[in-house]
């Protein structure tokens, strides 16, 4: 029994029954619950049962009182406290009445100017000729042929199967070229600067006159006119403009260089694969001479009136001839992997015969030569380029450094609500534009070491035009001499040592058949008129090659005439 346990037992014995009870409740009815305990556990005091009695009624008025609010908030309509509706209507009517702020005219002249540029720029990059006096025409009407054909790739891959001429890989290459589409993109990339640079001043503009905010320690302060606003010092923005210009001016230097270069690296890989086909060529003649002297001294031998020795060595130079043929058919095979590789295909894709080119001469003398490479070669004028642009970026930080054009001054206004003591909003101040910091100018601090950095590099870089063209006219020198001298070799071969070393052959043939000489002098003769033949052409590809480097060296195509060696 409950009245006989101890006090501490007792209230433990309760806890524990309250317990089972709350369970009880939560899973089944109340009334059951207490009709459990009452008949069940009689044991129960009657204190006990009146306590649950009253807990139960008091958790369910909570739920009654907790329904009843829900179903109030649900019914009430929500309605916006007076100020909100003051706060709002006062931000429109003062919103309507902002001033709009009109655009700078001189401004506008000076941004549609900048924009001309780029709509310059853009027409001739997407125009059949992008850039004019390029290193090589790329507006005739054969090349221009030639680079419609390239937009089909598998319609110029065939064409390159057919006897090929210099046009039509210079053409497929200026439309292939992974090196030139880099650079056209960056061209493009650049002309994206002329808005960057013209709007930037309408984006800072609308930041002072709407969003900017004044933190005075006693309440925002928002503008209502902006009459303080900067206007760029007069010149700045086209000093931008104009130093966009220069970096496109400097790509387009660049895209002049890289297509200079591959033109160039074109020729000399054509120059020599023309050089390895007729060398080929020369061999299979030589190498059908040989065979038919080979019969004729097994003929001999046969009759008993030729020696034995004489068809084993004309056996031997038959062999090196093949020899030899097979190694200028595997260097053509590379020659044909360079130019594949120059006009970014497959460098196993076959190639077709070259065409032989017509012979000329340059016109202008060396004399003449220097000073024309001086002004037309690329890298002197894009260092000029770059020197003209640290020139302007100068210019633009001087002026950058003086204060801004402005009106002086703006009013701006509290539009915080009052508080409890003051109905009304703060009266209208102004506030005017301090003095310029000298530490900002371009005489002080880290401003002045960075111009005078500037002009330091600018002493270096025309240093540098200096060495540039000095090393120029080496290379001019260099070329026309190894030019000349080719030149002199093709003009003695042709008129001198080929026409003698054929008469010498044909001689030594008659002579041989008619048993007059031994083989051996005529194998001589053969192997003679065979090497000067190669030695020709050799001194013609040099002169070729060494006329396109420069070529490359003055940066523009000289002008020739047909020339004349027999």
């Amino acid at each position: 029994m409950i009245h006989r346990l101890r006090s501490r037992d007792r209230l433990q014995y309760l806890f524990a029954r309250m317990v089972v009870l709350f369970r009880h409740v939560q899973r089944n009815a109340i009334f059951s619950t207490l009709y459990r305990y009452f008949f069940h556990y009689r044991e129960c005091s009657v204190p006990l049962f009146i306590s649950l009695m009253m807990f139960t009624i008091l958790v369910g008025g909570c739920a009654n009182h907790q329904l009843e609010t829900y179903q109030e908030l649900r019914d009430t309509a929500l309605t916006q406290p007076v100020y909100y509706y003051t706060e709002i209507e006062e931000k429109i009517a003062d919103a309507e009445n902002e001033p709009i702020v009109e655009p700078d005219p001189f401004l506008s002249e000076i941004e549609a100017e900048v924009l001309k540029y780029q709509k310059e720029w853009q027409a001739r990059l997407e125009s059949e000729t992008p850039m004019p006096n390029l290193f090589y025409d790329v507006s005739t009407d054969p090349v221009k042929a030639y680079r419609q054909l390239a937009a089909s790739p598998e319609a110029a891959q065939a064409r390159l199967a057919e006897p090929i001429t210099l046009e039509l890989l210079v053409a497929f290459g200026y439309e292939w070229n992974p090196g030139l589409k880099s650079i056209r993109e960056k061209i493009r990339a650049i002309l994206k600067r002329y808005p960057q640079a013209a709007y930037l001043e309408n984006v800072l503009r609308q930041y002072n006159a709407f969003t900017k905010q004044l933190d005075t320690k006693v309440g925002p302060k928002q503008h209502k006119e902006m009459m303080a606003m900067k206007f760029p010092f007069p010149g700045t923005l086209a000093l931008k403009g104009r130093i966009i210009t220069e970096d496109v001016l400097i790509a387009e230097k660049e895209f002049e260089i890289a297509l200079r270069d591959l033109v160039t690296e074109i020729r000399l890989a054509y120059y020599d694969y023309l050089f390895v086909t007729e060398a080929i060529r020369i061999n299979e003649e030589n190498q059908k001479l040989l065979e038919q002297m080979i019969a004729i001294a097994q003929t001999k031998f046969r009759v008993g009136r030729g020696k034995y020795s004489n068809v084993i060595m004309a056996q031997v130079e038959l062999s090196k001839l093949a020899n030899t043929i097979i190694t200028l058919e595997q260097q053509r095979e590379t020659v044909i992997a360079r130019l594949n590789t120059l006009l970014n295909v497959s460098a196993d894709l076959p190639l077709g015969v070259p065409v032989l080119i017509e012979e000329s001469s340059v016109i202008p003398t060396l004399a003449e030569l220097y000073p024309l490479s001086v002004e037309k070669r690329q890298e002197i004028q894009k260092q000029k380029l770059a020197i003209s642009k640290i020139g302007l970026a100068v210019e633009m930080a001087n002026q950058m450094t003086y204060p801004d054009p402005t009106l002086g001054s703006s009013y701006f206004e509290n539009r915080s609500m009052g508080d409890l003591k003051h109905k009304e909003k703060m009266p209208m101040t102004f506030s005017t534009r301090r003095t310029l910091n000298p530490a900002n100018t371009a005489w002080f601090a880290h401003r002045g070491s960075y111009i005078h950095e500037m002009d330091v590099k600018i002493e270096a870089m025309t240093h540098q035009v200096e060495k540039l063209e000095s090393d120029l006219r080496f290379v001019v020198k260099k070329h026309h001499f190894a030019m000349e001298t080719a030149n002199r070799s093709i003009r003695l071969y042709r008129q001198t040592l080929l026409p003698q070393a054929r008469q010498a052959l044909d001689a030594s043939n008659t002579a041989y058949q008619a048993a007059q000489i031994d083989f051996l002098s005529f194998l001589d003769a053969q192997r003679t008129l065979l090497n000067l033949r190669i030695e020709e052409q050799r001194a013609l590809r040099d002169y070729r090659q060494h006329l396109a480097q420069l070529e490359q060296a003055v940066g523009i195509i000289l002008p020739k005439q047909p020339l004349t060696r027999e």
